[in-house]
């Protein structure tokens, strides 16, 4: 009995064991178009078949390849795959989403024997299986997340939205590393699409522009109700200046004639001002003319009344002369003295005189107070002696009849004392 591979839909390849192979005297597999077969021996690819009846074992017909061999078949035909993936977020929180076909057929059957060996996980009866499903399982955590989810994350919505070349620049990166990948596993890439679904994107940026549309709008109706209001307004205003025209006219030469006046006022406040301080500079320049006029006058008088008195003075100096010769220095002073009062008039030689006796009564007196004061000092000490000696007896106890004390302030004083020496309280003889 031939062994014919009933595929499965999705089915890729599977190892077929040899007990699985009916027949007892003879173990065949029959392959069909599109059909290929690994023999496999002591996990090692022996030989691929790829059309024919294949014999791996019985009791007549050992076979051709020989005992102990598992038979790997494989489906060369065309499969697709239709992928997606729904969760890619952009660097601005947007979420969108990609999906597409790949067609692809198996071109190297030693490879992907190595891939259905690594990817796949050895049934109970020692098969193994490996399907469509299987294939887009390893490319898309392999393939597709590893380029899409970082590239896409780096750019926003706005730039995939409006820029065709990124979304082109990732699908040739994806299909780059899908056809790589697929490459090393014998498997060739015959068609490739990528769709993009962008989201709401497009929905939300329509609301926006119908939304600024709106506002657009609205602006616009409102500045024409203010252009019509301004309008109004400028034509209010013209006639109020049509109407006050000639009042602003005559207000205006009101105040050019106001400050004429003015700005005439104060030139002629101006020219007094300089006038007047013009005069002031001629009066003070006059003033100090007459000063030193005045001072040059009396130094001439100075200068002559000096002359004369140097004259007088040289005369008096060969006088004194002569008579200091004749008769000594004595009678100098008392001809310089009788000279000096023959200048004086009575009423000032008696004013002198009296300045003379004022001054020798004031020495006299001057002298008489000194006596005074000593004689009191004289007086002061022999009475502090006096007390200080009572003193010293009434703190040992003893009353002394030579010192009492002052009714008036309470101080000791001497017995024989008439009045207090503090307060000067006059004593009685008691």
């Amino acid at each position: 009995m031939a062994f014919k591979w009933k595929k499965e839909e999705g089915t890729v390849a599977m190892v077929v064991p040899k007990k699985e192979v009916g027949g007892f005297f003879s173990k065949d597999i029959i392959l069909s178009p599109n059909e290929k077969a690994a023999i496999v021996k002591d996990g090692e690819v022996q030989e691929i078949v790829d059309q024919g009846k294949l014999t791996v074992g019985g009791l007549l017909k050992p076979g051709n390849i020989g005992k102990d061999v598992d038979v790997t078949l494989m489906d060369t035909s065309p499969k697709d795959i239709h992928w997606s993936h729904n969760d890619l977020w952009t660097s601005d929180n947007h979420k969108v989403a990609c999906n597409g076909l790949l067609r692809f057929r198996i071109m190297e059957p030693k490879r992907l024997f190595q891939m259905l060996y690594t990817y796949t996980t050895q049934s109970s009866n020692g098969g193994r299986f490996l399907s469509v499903r299987d294939i887009y399982d390893k490319i898309e955590s392999e393939v597709i997340t590893l380029v899409l989810e970082p590239e896409v994350r780096n750019e926003s919505i706005e730039k995939l939205y409006g820029n065709r070349n990124i979304l082109l620049r990732l699908e040739n990166e994806l299909e780059i590393r899908l056809k790589s990948t697929l490459s090393a596993w014998g498997i060739e890439v015959l068609k490739y699409t990528a769709r993009w679904d962008l989201g709401s994107y497009g929905t939300v940026m329509k609301a926006t522009n119908d939304f600024h549309t709106a506002e657009e709008l609205a602006e616009l109706n409102t500045l024409a109700i203010e252009g019509d209001a301004e309008r109004k307004g400028r034509q209010c205003v013209a006639e109020l200046l049509s109407e006050n025209a000639t009042i602003a006219v005559q207000n205006d030469f009101h105040r050019s004639q106001q400050q004429k006046d003015a700005m005439s006022t104060s030139d002629i406040e101006r020219m007094q001002f300089e006038a007047d301080m013009r005069e002031a500079r001629e009066a003070i320049a006059l003033k100090e003319e007459l000063k030193m006029a005045k001072a040059r006058g009396l130094r001439g008088e100075l200068e002559v009344e000096q002359d004369i008195k140097d004259r007088e003075h040289g005369r008096d100096l060969e006088y004194l002369k002569t008579i200091t010769e004749a008769g000594g220095a004595d009678i100098v002073k008392t001809v310089s003295e009788g000279r000096e009062y023959g200048k004086l008039s009575a009423a000032q030689i008696e004013a002198l005189a009296k300045v003379k006796q004022s001054e020798l009564m004031a020495k006299e007196d001057k002298v008489r107070f000194m006596m005074e004061i000593e004689d009191r000092e004289h007086a002061d000490s022999y009475r502090r002696k006096e007390l200080d000696a009572a003193m010293m007896g009434a703190a040992q106890g003893n009353i002394s009849p030579a010192v009492r004390k002052c009714k008036g302030c309470g101080t000791t004083i001497p017995a024989e004392s008439s009045c207090c020496s503090q307060c000067g309280m006059k004593l009685s003889g008691e």
